[in-house]
């Protein structure tokens, strides 16, 4: 792992920034990752996603097996129209035949790629809109939160450094108020949604908090 002079001294003073921000100032740390994945929005959504999924690969096939049944006539004809135990009339017509259905299958192989394409941008665009919408909700609930409780700085814990490296490696668990925020956000969910344990991420790999 390379960590350059620059990242190191940015490190440092973020921890000189802790210390001294302890010091004079009230701070509690929050698990977004957990928080986001625990939130019953976000299981919502993520079933949503799924069927969506589902939806989305039905349609697929059929579009694949279009592509596949065209290319396997292509196929035949192609063979034909090189036959020589055919004559050459019959022959010339299987090559008519053969370039048809080329083009018929160039045209689906192009409807299969715009599906794709369509479906691929609209299903990443609504992943990023969801999780603007419950971070945002997320981060709303932290600072109703924190002005309650009077709480001055807010950390997520869950973050990472370009390195992939925890940005908080270690804090008082009594700093510590995922729990509260979790239950503040879950408070409203259906009877089905009521967990303290977090969902795995399917919306994305990483829950977009930073």
């Amino acid at each position: 792992m390379k960590i350059t002079i620059r990242e190191s001294l940015l490190a440092a003073a973020l921890a000189a920034f802790v210390c001294t921000a302890h010091a004079e100032q009230k701070i509690a740390f929050v698990d977004m990752e957990k928080a986001f994945d625990g939130y019953h929005k976000t299981k919502t959504a993520n079933a949503q996603f799924k069927a969506r999924g589902a939806d989305i690969d039905a349609k697929r096939k059929d579009f694949l097996a279009r592509v596949k049944e065209l290319k396997t006539e292509f196929d035949a004809l192609n063979a034909e129209c090189r036959d020589k135990s055919l004559n050459d009339k019959t022959r010339e017509k299987k090559r008519e035949e053969a370039e048809d259905k080329l083009g018929e299958l160039r045209e689906s192989e192009a409807k299969l790629m715009d599906f794709d394409k369509l479906y691929k941008k609209e299903i990443t665009d609504q992943m990023r809109q969801m999780q603007s919408r419950i971070v945002g909700e997320i981060r709303g609930v932290i600072q109703a939160y924190a002005a309650e409780h009077k709480i001055d700085i807010v950390l997520d814990s869950s973050g990472k450094t370009l390195n992939n490296v925890e940005a908080v490696m270690y804090f008082n668990s009594s700093l510590d108020i995922t729990a509260p925020i979790m239950a503040i956000m879950n408070k409203n969910a259906p009877e089905t949604g009521r967990t303290e344990e977090p969902a795995k991420t399917e919306v994305g790999e990483k829950s977009e908090t930073r």
